[in-house]
This record gives structure tokens, sequence and C-alpha cells, in this order.
């Protein structure tokens, strides 16, 4: 199945999304990263802004995972390498993995285009 996520940090922000780069290469073969652009942090359902400049990128590739599998290897991985609600909460974010398309569909939109 065709996906498309998103990856975003705004600490520690070239390591962590190169880190989060090698473990998604493992579980999407044919990635494609796009090139990481800067953004300002915007702040997005009551939570803050947080200080620092996020780094995003997107992937795309294939699956051989139903959608439900995908997400929670994604949140997973956010877990192994240290999000947590409560930084969130702090507008602290050491990865936020974002699955943006599934096959056809569409579950949310790219914020920081």
């Amino acid at each position: 199945m065709k996906v498309i996520i998103s990856l975003g940090s705004n600490t520690n922000q070239e390591e962590n999304i190169q880190h989060a780069r090698e473990i998604l290469s493992h579980l999407i073969p044919d990635a494609e990263f796009t090139e990481p652009i800067w953004t300002d942090p915007i702040a997005e359902n009551d939570r803050p802004a947080g200080e620092n400049q996020y780094l995003n990128c997107l992937v795309e590739g294939h699956v051989h995972l139903s959608e439900r599998s995908l997400l929670a290897k994604l949140k997973q991985l956010e877990i192994t390498m240290g999000d947590c609600h409560e930084n969130h909460v702090k507008g602290i974010v050491s990865i936020d993995l974002d699955l943006i398309q599934y096959g056809d569909h569409k579950l949310r939109d790219i914020i920081w285009q």
C-alpha cells in the first residue's frame, strides 16, 4: 500500500530526523524522503508552539502493513525515540510521525507546508 508520512522534530532536530529516517527505511523499503526543511513552530489543539524551530520532511513509499499496524509501529517509534504526551504539552517534540495518506485515504493535512 502506498503511504505518505510526515516527520517533524523541534529538539535535537537533525539527529532525531536522521534516526527516524534510518528506522523508517527498514519499514518502508522503497522509501523516498524529501529534503528536510526548517519551519517555525505552530500552536495546535491547545498545545503551545514551543520555542525551537521544527525540522520537517516527508517520506513516501509502500508497505505491506494494515493502516492500523502501521500507525501502531509509528507510535512505538515515537515512544522509543523519547516522545511523550508530557513533552508535547510543554511544546517539546522529539519526533512526530503522522500518517498523512494510506492508499487513497487521506488522513490529515500537512500543517507545515
